[in-house]
């Protein structure tokens, strides 16, 4: 092996830039990583459409959960407001039966 072929060989730790911009690679990058990318704008070609991509990802991924917790809190509200509603019935029967069985005595 000549040093010009050494030399020209990859090495096995260089990431091509596909494994680079992959979608592996772009969900190990924090949020402060993704703004540093975004910051440097245009320039920043597919580092720039990339880190959009994923940021957007993300939001989509945190919209889509809030929403599914505010559906399950609000489901859980309406059951409390019927119970609520059930026990103020029962309430009212009780009280009325009391009052007509006091009223006959």
């Amino acid at each position: 092996m000549t040093l010009d072929s050494t030399l020209a060989a990859p090495s096995p730790h260089t990431a091509t830039p596909n494994e680079q911009f992959s979608a592996a690679w772009w969900e190990m990058r924090t949020a402060e990583e993704l703004r540093d990318i975004i910051k440097r704008g245009f320039a920043g070609g597919d580092a720039f459409q990339g880190a959009v991509a994923e940021a957007e990802r993300r939001a989509r991924e945190a919209t889509t959960r809030l929403r599914q917790e505010a559906a399950i809190a609000a489901a859980a509200r309406k059951r409390r407001w019927k119970l609520i509603a059930i026990g103020a019935l029962a309430s009212l029967a009780v009280i009325a039966l009391a009052a007509g069985i006091w009223s006959a005595l």
